[in-house]
């Protein structure tokens, strides 16, 4: 290889470099605001739950969002990243997908998207698509929007489940696809004893339940989503990094190549001096 086409490579290279340590840096800034915000809302969404939780495994209450309506058919509200470079994170997603659901099963599944992958995803196993929210930013409003979609079809029957997928946060290196039934909302405690009620309920039990279950799952969808971009910006982080550390080791690489090619280069020409002058002695 020439000497100059491996220094255009070592440009090209370093160029390249510098473009995923900006990137990998600008990640690194959003993950940890993404990383404040899913564990600030985390324990008023986990308190939520088991709230919901109790309610759930109260053997005195019954209402029709904590119990099997016998339909056929399930809604999946997938979590994913509008952008790309953020390593396995999206197609950790669609694995999960493949695994939680037969090819058959895929056929009565339903798909709310949030995120432009999940919609291509959706697309992708010939899925329906409900609705699509794709926007820089999720808010609250849209996942209230969300619910008013889930709950209304939940009742009339037209669905039997709704689950959440999306990607739990551990660390900034731990995060796991997570597929979560929120509807029927179930328990995997064991109900208590009957007795006294866990809660009680001012002025009608169906009434505040009717209008408190709807506001939990709001807090459910949005707090799964906070994690969900956590575990998204610090995927994006590690995999600008990784490309990084590949681009320094490649310029390392190009560089012993170009050294030797143009030590070969020196020889050859000196090679060619000697034999030159040799010949004319």
């Amino acid at each position: 290889m020439q000497t100059k086409v491996i220094k255009q490579k070592i440009k090209s290279v370093g160029s390249i470099k510098k473009i995923t340590k900006t990137m990998e840096m600008v990640s690194a800034a959003k993950m940890k605001k993404a990383i404040d915000n899913a564990l600030t809302l985390r324990p008023f969404r986990m308190e939520s739950q088991h709230i919901l939780e109790d309610i759930a495994l109260d053997p005195l209450l019954s209402h029709p969002l904590l119990k099997h309506n016998h339909a056929t058919g399930e809604v999946v509200i997938i979590v994913s990243s509008n952008k790309g470079l953020c390593g396995a994170y999206n197609t950790n997603i669609y694995r999960k997908i493949l695994e939680a659901y037969s090819e058959e099963e895929r056929k009565n599944v339903k798909i709310i998207a949030i995120g432009k992958f999940a919609e291509k995803i959706a697309k992708r196993l010939h899925m329906e698509v409900l609705a699509s929210f794709n926007g820089s930013v999720f808010t609250e409003t849209e996942a209230r929007v969300i619910t008013k979609m889930i709950v209304p079809i939940y009742l009339t029957k037209d669905i039997g489940a709704v689950r959440l997928l999306y990607t739990h946060f551990s660390s900034a290196s731990v995060f796991t696809p997570t597929l979560l039934k929120i509807l029927p909302f179930e328990s995997e405690g064991q109900p208590d004893e009957i007795g006294d009620p866990i809660y009680s309920y001012e002025p009608d039990q169906g009434e505040v339940l009717t209008r408190l279950i709807p506001m939990i799952l709001e807090n459910v969808i949005a707090g799964a989503v906070l994690e969900a971009y956590a575990s998204e910006h610090s995927a994006r982080m590690f995999a600008m990094k990784n490309a990084t550390d590949n681009a320094s080791e490649l310029q390392d690489e190009l560089k012993l190549y170009y050294n030797r090619a143009r030590q070969d280069a020196v020889t050859q020409e000196i090679s060619e001096i000697t034999a030159g002058a040799m010949a004319q002695g």
